[in-house]
């Protein structure tokens, strides 16, 4: 602040760099500023500020500023071009053929890093921030180490490392980005990058897929013509099914809905003179009694189940069972309380509350309302196709608690407030059928032929389970494997899957996918378990695919 004043009096230059690190400070600068016109500024004086993209920047200091913004460019091949545009002709020039062809396929990696997030949850589970100065330290690096190789013998393996765990794996937090990330790298750094490498990952044999090889070393200008031919970008460029684009459209065109929601008029309550108003006023008086009319009966008896239950007759299944009737319970009983009091608000017999607003717009904009979402299961349906899912995970607690020490032949584990409990419950049954020590233990997975009404009996070992999609592949039955997914199938609906638990380390990796399995298509922070798929492919195909399993897909199939 110091800086600023003697900047607003003398007439200087201030620049303050970062400054969405600090949105309490950002209050702080917005009242200082109008201090200063208040005061009358220095007409030479000028405040630069830089920052990312942050509701902590006050709307007084966006108002008053003159806005430029430097966004990544669009586009595999613009985001290379930039990332080669980077270095120095000159310098480039300079170095040795290997280097070249190096440091090629590390702009290759940076671009394709930087645009695979477009492809939203499919491309990472979180968003990181790549930038240039992750490509510059990495090239130090990759200049440091050839300088002082002493042999000529290229250190692939400390290099992947560097690049994966440090320079990029820096910002990733997640495992299986980070194994994702390290994934391309095992794929694009080896010895072939040196003589025309397919640069393509895991395409081979499929149909029209795009051509595209490292080039032969060459002047700067070799690079730069060989990257205005590359084809035109598609997902396999990224190792991804040709799915993902049709994911990738239709998030577009959900996050554009979205904005023009926003974007519309809203009224209070108490305005209700318009039309529209009062079209919203009774859709969501109408919502309210037909939710009502659906949920009014559901209380499920868990007193009764557990009272039928003698103490030694419980074991982790019955537990399980009981926390989801309480869990329902409480969901149930906040939904009809709310929807209670609205209906009072909307008699008058209530002051309409912000609350109580919030509710009625999420009724009408078809929303999962935000104080019923903190208690219910993680889903992204909307409130029409959330409700009928509630009740059939009703229906599912209803039949399991008709014979409660009993566990059914198939669970569908989708329909659980907490799918991992019952995992947990597989393991601790295990624990005291073997003696084994529960921190030891492993939930695995065997996939069966057979789809719910064909199971008769109960698995031998652990449970059976059903409600698992995969995402980004499908499960060939014939050939019990994955396989890629067919043209506009975006899910594969999975048979029964074995789910029983084992000795961590006691199964053969070998020709094993291990899939993250999760509740939702948003994936993390929903992750539930790893499934061990067989493939005839490298596992790394369906790392860089982003197969995973998906609970919930938001859809009926």
């Amino acid at each position: 602040m110091s800086r600023l004043e003697v900047g607003h009096k003398e007439g200087h230059w201030v620049m303050l760099q970062n400054v969405h690190l600090m949105p309490k400070w950002c209050r702080e600068l917005d009242k200082k500023l109008d201090h200063f016109i208040a005061e009358g500024s220095h007409p030479s004086f000028r405040l630069f500020l830089s920052a990312d993209p942050s509701r902590g920047i006050t709307i007084g200091i966006l108002e008053r500023s003159i806005k430029l913004t430097n966004e990544p460019p669009q586009g595999l091949i613009a985001n290379l071009r930039r990332a080669f545009a980077f270095f120095n002709k000159e310098e480039f020039e300079e170095r040795d053929a290997k280097v070249k062809s190096i440091l090629f396929g590390l702009c290759h990696f940076h671009a394709i890093m930087l645009e695979r997030k477009k492809f939203g949850p499919l491309g990472f589970n979180m968003e990181y921030p790549f930038a240039l100065g992750d490509l510059r330290d990495s090239a130090s690096v990759l200049y440091n180490y050839l300088d002082n190789a002493g042999t000529g013998k290229i250190p692939w393996d400390d290099l992947r490392y560097i690049f994966g765990e440090i320079m990029y794996g820096g910002h990733i937090v997640d495992d299986w980005d980070r194994k994702l990330c390290n994934a391309y790298l095992d794929f694009f750094l080896t010895e072939n990058l040196l003589d025309e490498a397919d640069l393509v990952p895991y395409a081979d044999g499929e149909k029209n897929r795009p051509e595209l090889h490292s080039p032969v070393p060459g002047g700067h200008e070799r690079y730069l013509d060989h990257i205005e031919c590359m084809p035109a970008e598609t997902p396999a460029l990224f190792g991804m099914h040709s799915n993902a684009e049709i994911n990738y459209r239709t998030r577009q065109c959900q996050d554009l809905f979205e904005c023009l929601l926003v974007l519309q008029p809203r009224q209070s309550s108490e305005v209700a003179e318009s039309s529209e108003a009062v079209s919203r006023l009774s859709g969501a008086e109408k919502h309210c009694v037909d939710i009502l009319d659906e949920i009014g009966d559901v209380k499920l008896p868990v007193d009764d189940i557990a009272g039928a239950m003698a103490d030694e007759d419980r074991g982790p299944y019955q537990f399980v069972l009981l926390q989801e009737c309480e869990y329902m319970n409480i969901l149930v009983g906040e939904m009809a309380r709310s929807l209670g009091e609205l209906q009072q608000g909307f008699r008058g017999e209530l002051t309409m509350s912000e609350q109580m607003e919030q509710l009625m717009h999420s009724l009408c904009d078809e929303k999962i309302p935000p104080r019923w979402q903190k208690l219910a299961f993680p889903s992204t349906r909307p409130l029409a196709s959330w409700l009928v899912n509630l009740k059939e995970r009703v229906e599912q607690v209803l039949d399991w608690s008709a014979d409660p020490l009993t566990l059914p032949k198939v669970t569908e584990i989708s329909r659980l407030f907490n799918p991992q409990s019952f995992l947990t419950a597989i393991k601790q049954v295990s624990c005291q059928q073997q003696k084994h020590e529960l921190n030891k233990l492993m939930v695995v997975t065997e996939v069966t032929k057979r789809d719910r009404s064909s199971i008769e009996t109960h698995a031998r070992d652990g449970a059976y389970v059903c409600g698992l999609f995969l995402e980004g592949a499908r499960w060939d039955s014939v050939g019990a494997c994955l396989d890629d997914s067919k043209p506009k199938e975006i899910f594969c609906k999975m048979p029964v899957v074995n789910c029983k638990a084992a000795l961590q380390g006691d199964r053969d990796e070998k020709n094993l996918y291990q899939c993250p399995a999760y509740c939702t298509m948003d994936r993390r922070p929903y992750y539930v378990f790893t499934a061990q798929l067989r493939t005839k492919w490298p596992p790394a195909k369906w790392t860089l695919a982003g197969v995973a399993i998906i609970l919930d897909i938001g859809v009926t199939v």
